[in-house]
């Protein structure tokens, strides 16, 4: 969170005369917001027609819906039918007009409960010696508090009806706050209100309980609902946030469920898979909640009816009580319906009819509808229309087809014979089916009983029935797909046009009933259309008396859906062409965190995409969420919903046909992602969901750069290092991550061919191809990575000496740096980062340099009196580019009485290495003494040669007079008047 919430935990135990004393020095109360005046609620109420506006700006994540319509477009407010538009309105102002802050402060108060009306400094909950994190006010007056924070998991707050000014509001994840008892509450925030994840506000209550104001500059900032989205329908923001200054701002993380209203000059911003309701109903209860009447929110009422019926059956008539022009959203309230079929004859009833006579009948319905049934024995021609409504809509009512797609003159006719097709029972309307698959419908030959109003066979045994289909959601119905009855292909017909029809040979039973066996290819709303001629026949009963030659015809109960048999996702490649999914080898697909483009396809049971997918006549909400990792398996348990943004929603694809299509999708992971595609409310058309939603692959996804985190180059001996010496340490971390920095934490042990690296070395001055430093620099790199880190740890390090054993250098300031040296999908750092120039190739550099210096060990020739111990003159000499020299800066190399022997006793005496084990001083030997002993016995007068086993970085090649050659330093060495020894060892260079 922005703030720290380190609170000391407060007593709460002020004595009640304590608490009424700091009340009574309160200071006087402010004005709390006052009732509208007429300008003021008409202001409001145009304000409520929107209900989510961010004027200075509005924007939202991907899948983000509002009742139930997908959010489209760009403007300042979604309008309720899920489009944005663009507004410029007036708000009225707060009152009192200035956050009232000499009123606030005075006591802390922790896990207080009861707390009185009065002014206040921090009330806060706290989770600290196990105690519960609770706060209650007794409500019924005004709060003026400096902060309410929440600090712990599951914080509480009860707040009881009232006024509440409040600087700051700082919630802790899973915070409630609820209102007891039931009531209206007026937060008033001067500062901020924010919170971590999962906040509930007034989640259980009346919307217009919970209203929030904010002062000037203020803002709301809460997190994520991480049980929200299209897995829960859990309200967890129920109420108004309203300001009428620019300055402010409300900001809601991904997956929250919001019921009510923004109202902002400032900005709203809200993250993927919110879900706003704002229904009618919700505008009625906060216009009625800031003290404005609320008006009639039903635009016009719609019907929906069949054409045509044989009236042994009755039609189903709907009634819709639209909230807008194009019905998108539905009145919730209450309503009452006066319904007329015009003409004598037909009656009403059934369905929510709760009232009727003739041709007259009222319907009560809530939550937007309401149906009824109309029958007409007899036949005829019903002219229907609604006189009557309330509330009273604003605009003229409209008749539709039964789908809704096509308007009509609101004319019903019943047949007292004809055709038509049911579903499998031979009453019921069909069902929706499946793309691909076998389903059953009978059609009916049948006419009416006008006595019995019975539907009674008009044919029976083998006919010839000519069947079309028409396609009226989508239209238009596409090339190269099939329907077929009994196994024969009927004709696809668009709607509206002439129908062209298929003869097809089918055998009613003695009800006049025909079993048909469909399959249709494609997606989407259908109507069936039957004819039968028949001949002039002798009429039942009656063979003297002929039935006149006639044709029957009818349609399908009701409009039915053939939905999707499978919906799944798949990307898209940069030319817009399917992907097929890769793990662990085959070509990567995307960065984690490039936008990319997927679609949802459609596909029936062979397999094969259904076109007209996506050509609905409004389209439909389809979304795609996480389902699992494909790859790596086990994958890191942080790869989840979270690591996903659809930042537009899916729209009919322009590229691919039987899809919808969004751009502009993250994964934030390295891997390949299993996405499950679904409709919103799990519905296609009213026909129910796709029968199979598998889990989809989409990636690899694989790490967009490495990052060096951190990184330290530590000399062998503290301020240098010997060419050589494998002690020179090199620690770093590198990081894989997306586009925008985030640590990807599948790329570890479980996925394939993770990043080698190698370490590079540059000397500056510069070093030349002849110091060779890409053989020589020497660093073996670890090459495991653990949830998106490789950690290098190196102690071995070194830059070796010459091939050819010449001293060379010193390097005062060798540089480090990193390269990629293999990497499946070709990953490296970015470019820019790779600063150090070296004869490998750029590299990314670590922190530090190293001083690195030809070295070795020298011996200087010793002399001393038999009767005492004869010191050893050891030193560290280095090359300092022209000739060695001591090496003052060694006071690390180490040096003990066990590494010196005799390699020549010139002379028969006896002496041994004595001293203690040390290090050199100044690149001397230092206080630990290193020395031989003085000779025992006799002879106690003599020389001889001597050696000290020097590590293998401070080797020679060394030479004595006798041409023979040595690699450890060796010197003369004499008890007794010395006599000037012209054997003494020569140093020389075996490579001059």
């Amino acid at each position: 969170m922005p703030l720290s919430k380190s609170i000391p935990l407060l007593t709460t135990s002020l004595t009640s005369s304590l608490v009424a004393l700091l009340l009574a020095t309160a200071s006087l109360p402010a004005q709390a917001q006052s009732t509208p005046d007429a300008t003021q609620c008409e202001q409001y109420s145009e304000l409520f027609d929107y209900g989510i506006i961010g004027e200075s700006g509005f924007d939202f994540g991907n899948n983000s819906e509002i009742n139930g319509n997908p959010i489209d477009g760009s403007g300042n407010t979604p309008t309720p039918d899920g489009q944005v538009d663009t507004v410029d309105l007036d708000y009225p102002p707060l009152n009192p007009s200035t956050f009232p802050s000499a009123q606030t402060g005075g006591p802390d108060l922790t896990n207080a409960t009861a707390i009185q009306p009065g002014s206040y400094g921090t009330i806060a909950t706290d989770t600290r010696q196990g105690a519960t994190p609770f706060v209650s006010f007794a409500g019924g007056g005004t709060y003026y508090i400096e902060e309410l924070s929440f600090n712990g998991r599951d914080s509480t707050a009860e707040l009881a009806p009232g006024d509440y000014f409040i600087e700051r509001l700082d919630l802790d994840n899973n915070s409630y706050i609820n209102i007891v008892p039931q009531g209206q509450v007026r937060l008033y925030v001067r500062d901020y209100l924010i919170g971590d994840n999962n906040i509930f506000v007034n989640s259980n209550g009346p919307v217009g309980d919970m209203l929030v104001y904010l002062y000037e500059n203020a803002y709301v900032d809460l997190g994520n609902f991480n049980e929200g989205g299209g897995s829960n329908t859990v309200v967890n923001f129920n109420g108004l946030i309203y300001s009428p200054y620019a300055s402010t701002s409300v900001t809601l993380g991904n997956n929250n469920n919001y019921q009510g209203a923004i109202l902002t000059p400032g900005t709203v911003s809200v993250g993927a898979n919110t879900s706003f309701s704002y229904s009618p109903e919700v505008q009625d209860q906060l216009l009625e909640a800031v003290g404005c009447e609320p008006t009639s929110s039903i635009h016009h009422l719609r019907i929906r009816h069949p054409q045509s019926i044989v009236s042994c059956y009755s039609a189903v008539v709907e009634v819709l009580a639209c909230a807008d022009a194009s019905c998108s959203q539905l009145y919730a309230g209450n309503v009452a319906v006066d319904l007329n079929a015009g003409t004598s004859g037909p009656t009403w009833q059934g369905g929510n009819v709760t009232s009727s006579s003739g041709a007259s009948a009222t319907l009560n319905f809530s939550n937007g509808s309401g149906v009824a049934g109309l029958q007409w024995v007899s036949g005829g021609t019903a002219t229907l229309s609604a006189p009557a409504s309330s509330p009273a809509p604003v605009a003229a009512t409209q008749c539709v087809t039964s789908n809704g797609t096509v308007a009509t003159n609101c004319e019903l006719t019943f047949s007292t014979a004809g055709l038509i097709i049911t579903d499998a029972d031979g009453q019921s309307v069909i069902p929706g089916h499946y793309a691909g698959i076998d389903f059953p419908s009978v059609l009916r030959a049948v006419e009416t009983n006008t006595t019995t109003g019975a539907c009674e066979a008009r044919v029976s045994g083998p006919q010839t029935v000519e069947l079309a289909v028409e396609c009226t959601n989508p239209v238009a119905c596409q090339p190269g797909q099939t329907y077929t009855v009994n196994g024969n292909t009927v004709p696809l017909n668009d709607a509206g046009s002439a129908l062209s029809y298929t003869s097809v040979n089918l055998n009613f039973d003695s009800q006049g009933a025909a079993n048909l066996t469909n399959n249709y290819s494609d997606v989407g709303l259908l109507s069936m259309h039957a004819r039968l001629e028949l001949d002039e026949a002798p009429a039942a009963g009656h063979a003297s008396v002929s039935d006149p030659t006639t044709t029957l015809t009818g349609s399908s109960l009701n409009d039915y859906v053939i939905k999707p048999h499978t919906l799944e996702v798949v990307a898209l490649d940069e030319n817009d062409q399917l992907w097929t999914a890769t793990t662990a080898s085959g070509p990567g697909f995307v960065a984690a965190g490039e936008p990319f483009k997927m679609v949802v396809l459609s596909r029936n049971a062979g397999g094969a995409i259904t076109p007209n997918f996506g050509n609905e006549v409004s389209p439909v909400a389809v979304t795609a969420s996480f389902d699992s990792m494909a790859y790596p398996l086990p994958a890191d348990a942080s790869s989840d919903g979270s690591k996903l943004a659809i930042n537009q929603p899916f729209s009919p694809s322009t590229a691919l046909a039987g899809a919808y299509q969004t751009g502009g999708a993250t994964w934030l992971e390295a891997g390949t992602v299993n996405l499950r595609a679904a409709f919103s409310g799990n519905d296609y058309l009213g026909g129910g969901d796709a029968l199979e939603r598998p889990a989809s692959p989409v990636g690899r996804f694989y790490p967009h750069h490495f990052a060096l985190i951190n990184s330290s180059l530590t000399n062998s001996c503290t301020t240098f290092s010997y060419m050589g010496d494998t002690g020179v340490n090199l620690d770093a971390l590198v990081e894989a991550q997306a586009l925008a920095g985030q640590r990807l934490r599948n790329y570890g042990s479980n996925y394939a061919n993770t990043a080698v690296l190698e370490s590079v070395a540059r000397n500056t001055p510069a070093d030349q191809p002849t110091d060779n430093f890409v053989t020589r620099w020497q660093a073996s790199l670890p090459t495991a990575w653990t949830t998106g880190q490789l950690l290098i740890a190196v102690t071995n390090a070194t830059l070796s000496r010459r091939a050819d054993a010449q001293p060379d250098g010193p390097f005062e300031q060798v540089e480090v740096g990193l390269q990629v040296a293999s990497e499946m999908d070709n990953r490296d750092f970015p470019s820019g980062d790779a600063t150090l120039a070296t004869l490998a190739g750029d590299a990314v550099p670590l922190s530090g340099s190293l001083l690195l210096r030809y070295g070795r060990l020298v011996l200087d020739n010793s002399y001393g009196p038999e009767s005492e111990n004869l010191p050893v003159a050891l030193r560290a000499e280095y090359w300092n580019g022209a000739l060695f020299t001591t090496h003052g800066l060694d006071q690390c190399s180490e040096y003990a009485p066990t590494e010196l022997s005799v390699v020549d006793y010139i002379d028969p005496i006896t002496t041994s290495a004595d001293g203690a084990p040390g290090s050199l001083v100044d690149g001397r030997v230092g206080t630990s003494p290193l020395f031989w002993q003085a000779p025992t016995g006799t002879p106690a007068q003599g020389e001889f040669i001597f050696e000290f086993d020097a590590p293998s970085y401070l080797e020679y090649p060394w030479q004595d007079a006798d041409g023979n050659s040595f690699s450890d330093p060796r010197a003369f060495a004499g008890f007794g008047l010395y006599r000037g020894n012209t054997r003494k060892a020569t140093e020389k260079d075996l490579t001059q």
